[in-house]
């Protein structure tokens, strides 16, 4: 392993999960966001995400940011006439809250991106469908989680502990993304 001493938790986070992120980007830009089935499927897999994590004790402020997405993902698939996706029993039964805060934290900024390809739909439901991605950025959390995770070291046990329980959560959301898959197969049945 690099030699972690002058390294912060934040650093060392971003390096060693790059690869599940990136992962879970790519499982991520199968939804086509532009059309009903696609949108649905995504706010499935995040609904249906965001639904287990909160029983995973995160930290208040990140439970308060999850709600507020969950609550926006469920509106907004009750407008679609799709559900949440079902999660398969072996789900995660424990992470650490700051690994939540990164991958939470951090999936908000990602959703800017997204934002902008939904946005360009000319489809009327995934206009009307329009909760989640007008969502607050949360840009106070991140920043909050950045502060934290900066002063923090990268070479302890609670870092490894951490950068696990991350690299969990990334591979956790693409299984929720495999399960969305439902959600969009049944959309039109």
């Amino acid at each position: 392993m690099p030699d972690l001493a002058d390294k912060s938790l934040r650093l060392r986070l971003r390096e060693d999960t790059k690869t599940a992120h990136r992962a879970l980007d790519v499982r991520v830009s199968g939804f086509d966001l532009q059309r009903p089935e696609g949108l649905a499927g995504f706010l499935a897999m995040q609904s249906g995400a965001l639904q287990y994590l909160l029983t995973l004790d995160p930290e208040p402020d990140c439970a308060a940011v999850m709600q507020d997405l969950l609550q926006r993902a469920d509106d907004d698939l009750v407008t679609l006439g799709a559900r949440r996706a079902t999660l398969p029993e072996n789900a995660l039964t424990e992470a650490h809250p700051l690994a939540i805060d990164y991958v939470i934290g951090g999936s908000r900024l990602g959703t800017q991106v997204l934002k902008q390809r939904w946005a360009t739909s000319t489809h009327p439901l995934v206009q009307t469908a329009d909760a989640y991605f007008g969502a607050p950025t949360h840009i106070a959390h991140w920043k909050a989680f950045c502060a934290t995770a900066e002063a923090m070291p990268a070479d302890s046990a609670e870092a490894d502990l951490i950068v696990i329980d991350a690299r969990r959560l990334f591979v956790f959301y693409e299984v929720c993304a495999v399960a969305a898959r439902q959600v969009m197969r049944g959309f039109y049945a």
